[in-house]
């Protein structure tokens, strides 16, 4: 009878713990997923619903962004979570450009660089939508059918 008592005790414990950890993974980790034939680079940037600026990508030090080849790991950061950082007044913006075509005007001002890099695709992202897509973010976007 202890055995048994001792088991359902431990695999109560696991349960909660693996509970625990697939909250937290959902919390601070969005995997991005790239199934296009091409690299890609993404640029995030946290922003208020209400922001109506109509810069599509920010050029500070001529940094762009984040490299996928397949799959990207994307953080919160060490010491939050996405839950926190994207509460009821914001977004998360995250804009994609062709890798190849970025790094061949790598080091140029930032108006050249909007001029002769395609915005690929943006997406504008609350809270609700990343839990809605179980915090896996798929370029190219896929068909949702009319059916």
């Amino acid at each position: 009878m202890k055995k048994l008592i001792k088991t359902i005790i431990i695999t109560l414990f696991i349960t909660i713990l693996s509970s625990c950890i697939k909250s937290e993974k959902n919390n601070k980790i969005i995997t991005l997923i790239n199934k296009s034939d091409n690299a890609v680079l993404f640029q995030p940037l946290v922003l208020e619903i209400y922001n109506t600026d109509d810069t599509l990508f920010q050029c500070a030090g001529n940094f762009f962004g984040f490299g996928i080849s397949s799959i990207f790991e994307f953080r919160c950061g060490r010491h939050c979570n996405w839950k926190t950082e994207l509460n009821n007044s914001k977004y998360l913006q995250l804009i994609y450009v062709d890798k190849d075509v970025y790094e061949q005007y790598l080091g140029e001002p930032c108006d050249t660089i909007r001029k002769y890099v395609p915005i690929l695709h943006r997406y504008q992202l609350t809270l609700e939508d990343l839990r809605r897509m179980n915090w896996t973010v798929v370029y190219p976007p896929e068909e949702e059918s009319d059916e």
